[in-house]
């Protein structure tokens, strides 16, 4: 194995971060670390019934059950594959309470989860993920990266992974995705610098400074990257792993300031109870991937301190549990990694940054920041926090010592069964926020959108499968940006306008909090409309996200049922609730 020359990474988008602030030291309880391979360790079983062992199997190393073992689907999903990345880890180093250190089959399963990755794949390095042709851009680098990271701690000598990685690498340095997600396109800078650090491809490290200059053309001021026009503090995670990544790989200082930036974004959603991330960003999303935090928190005491809110939150069960077939392998090597590299302390600097003209902070005993470009509104009054996004409709989370509250905007159904929202992320709606010393408000207004909730039939897959084989295959992007626009981006106006304006008055006494105030406006404009269901949600979400709706102690808040108020609302075309939180 050689090592690419470094000299791609000469180009410096950002000034390097100054690193002679005032320093201190942030003590970390020694006996948390042992939860991030607890977590992971107890999902190991899982992955390997996940994984077909039968080396006679054409399928052996397929970690998709559902395609080699239950047989309820017609092509393998490449995503599944990251899996090997984890039983790598375990397979190498000894974490604590585990049984599979040094086991041969263990290895020999990597390889043969390697090897069908590989064989799976496109003639051209591509492979799919939620359809046959897809070759999808999200499952080419994630997988990529586990595969290529999983080859090096193993130390394999495998020509045919190799070529296979390659050929992976020379697909992602042609082609790209409809729509913009920097989660993405950060996993293909670290998976082209891994594939060009295991062959010595000079090309592939340049692929992998340009994958990361355009991740940073796509940060905002504000500190978030790019996720379907808005800003997401899940996925700013996950993002932030990436390049805090690839700046230990490389050595890149000039990562620093950028970093710096999208860790203090990022420490802005991490609630009283450790939770973390919610119905208010642009996907919806709950997860926080701590490695990048650990590998930035030697010199970032924000980023050591939202790694060690995220074990308490394992401690606590307030995290997000991603258990479900398709999610759970996702983060296991990512907690692995954090426990490898967790630091009982931490020399960090203060951090401390000039604000930017984007963000606009009260001056009030309290912490209220907005960030217009997000549309997000952070009221931190220490043992109570509020989250609200106006690109999301006045969506919010208020999270205090008595529990959370979440309201994820309107739901309701007219007498044609057809259900309308105001979530839909939306940064051109009528958004005004004011401030003064003692009071701040925002107002959010527009209109409802139309929601639906398609699941696959025998008919529509017939036909789908259909389109594909016959021209779907030859035009990738076209297909993935129909189905963006009908599951994820694409809305339709409903004649439903509605306004919601909060209204902040800050505590003047030391310890407390200050007072909320919530007016929701409804107005149906068609005179033909008749509404008969009516309801404020709590964690509901129209567009497709893979990762939303898992499960967080927040979502089991009741739904508040505003049954009383059809018959007025239908009458009077209007209606008005004002409460206090």
């Amino acid at each position: 194995m050689t090592s690419p020359s470094p000299s791609c990474e000469m180009q410096t988008p950002h000034a390097p971060h100054n690193n002679e602030e005032a320093r201190q030291v942030v003590h970390r309880q020694a006996e948390l670390r042992r939860l991030y391979a607890t977590t992971a360790l107890g999902q190991i079983p899982r992955l390997l019934g996940a994984i077909d062992r039968h080396p006679f199997h054409q399928t052996y190393g397929c970690l998709d059950r559902q395609f080699w073992h239950y047989r309820t689907i017609d092509f393998a999903s490449e995503m599944y594959q990251e899996g090997v990345l984890p039983l790598a880890l375990v397979a190498q180093h000894d974490f604590p309470g585990s049984r599979w250190q040094g086991q041969e089959r263990l290895r020999e399963l990597v390889i043969a989860g390697l090897k069908f990755t590989a064989k799976n794949a496109h003639r051209d390095g591509s492979c799919d993920d939620y359809y046959p042709f897809e070759r999808a851009l999200g499952s080419a680098v994630f997988s990529l990266a586990a595969c290529t990271e999983a080859y090096r701690i193993l130390d394999l000598h495998e020509p045919d992974v190799l070529a296979f990685f390659e050929r992976r690498a020379k697909w992602l340095l042609l082609n790209d995705e409809a729509g913009r997600l920097a989660n993405h396109h950060a996993l293909a800078a670290l998976g082209l610098r891994r594939t060009a650090e295991l062959t010595g491809g000079e090309r592939f490290a340049r692929g992998a400074c340009h994958k990361v200059q355009q991740v940073l053309d796509w940060q905002h001021a504000e500190g978030w990257f790019e996720e379907y026009g808005g800003a997401d503090p899940g996925y700013q995670t996950v993002t932030i792993d990436c390049l805090a990544k690839y700046r230990r790989l490389t050595s890149s200082a000039w990562l620093d300031t950028p970093l710096h930036r999208a860790v203090s974004f990022a420490s802005h959603f991490m609630h009283p109870d450790d939770s973390y991330g919610g119905e208010y960003g642009s996907r919806g999303t709950y997860h926080f991937y701590p490695h990048g935090m650990e590998l930035l928190a030697p010199t970032n005491s924000t980023a050591a301190a939202l790694a060690e809110g995220f074990l308490r939150s394992l401690s606590s069960g307030t995290h997000a549990w991603f258990d479900d077939d398709r999610l759970f392998s996702h983060r296991l090597g990512n907690l692995l990694e954090a426990y490898l590299d967790w630091q009982p302390s931490s020399a960090a600097s203060d951090n401390s940054e000039p604000e930017t003209s984007s963000s606009v902070r009260l001056s009030s005993p309290s912490n209220s920041t907005f960030l217009p470009a997000a549309g997000l509104w952070i009221v931190d009054e220490g043992p109570r926090k509020t989250v609200v996004s106006a690109a999301r409709g006045g969506v919010f989370k208020q999270v205090d010592e008595r529990g959370t509250h979440t309201d994820a905007g309107w739901v309701l159904e007219t007498d044609q069964g057809r259900v309308a929202v105001s979530h839909w992320h939306d940064t051109t709606r009528n958004i005004e926020f004011t401030q003064q010393t003692d009071r701040a408000s925002l107002t959010v207004a527009g209109p409802l959108c139309w929601s639906r909730h398609e699941t696959a039939t025998p008919t529509k897959q017939l036909v789908f499968r259909l389109g594909l084989l016959l021209v779907g295959r030859f035009c990738r992007t076209l297909i993935r940006r129909l189905l963006q626009r009908r599951l994820i981006t694409g809305r339709r106006s409903a004649p439903i306008r509605f306004q919601r304006r909060f209204e902040w008055t800050p505590a003047t006494a030391p310890g407390e909090v200050g007072q909320w105030k919530v007016i929701d406006e409804l107005e149906l404009l068609d005179p033909r409309l008749t509404v008969r269901r009516l309801c404020w949600g709590v964690d509901h979400e129209s567009a497709y996200v893979a990762a939303s709706r898992v499960y967080q102690a927040s979502v089991l808040q009741p739904w508040t049922d505003h049954a009383e108020q059809l018959e007025s609302l239908n009458h009077t075309r209007r209606l008005r609730l004002v409460r206090s939180l």
